[in-house]
């Protein structure tokens, strides 16, 4: 029986999107600063840096396992 929630899937997807929004907000901030505008995507792209890392520590976590056999070699 599959699982409904799978947690690796989830954060590999948070990870994809946070990923995705970084630049694209960063970017949008870099164009229209000063801009009263520019100030909401300065949230979402710190949001979304915040976002990124928490992912990226569950991430690690929930593949240890894997990370650890790639960097020695063993299987």
């Amino acid at each position: 029986m599959e699982k409904i929630f799978n947690k690796r899937k989830i954060v590999s997807l948070i990870l994809l999107a946070a990923l995705i929004m970084m630049p694209v907000s960063g970017a949008y901030v870099h164009m229209t600063h000063g801009a009263a505008i520019s100030h909401k995507w300065l949230h979402i792209h710190v949001l979304s840096g915040v976002l990124f890392m928490i992912a990226g520590i569950y991430h690690v976590v929930y593949n240890w396992k894997t990370l650890k056999q790639y960097l020695t070699g063993k299987k």
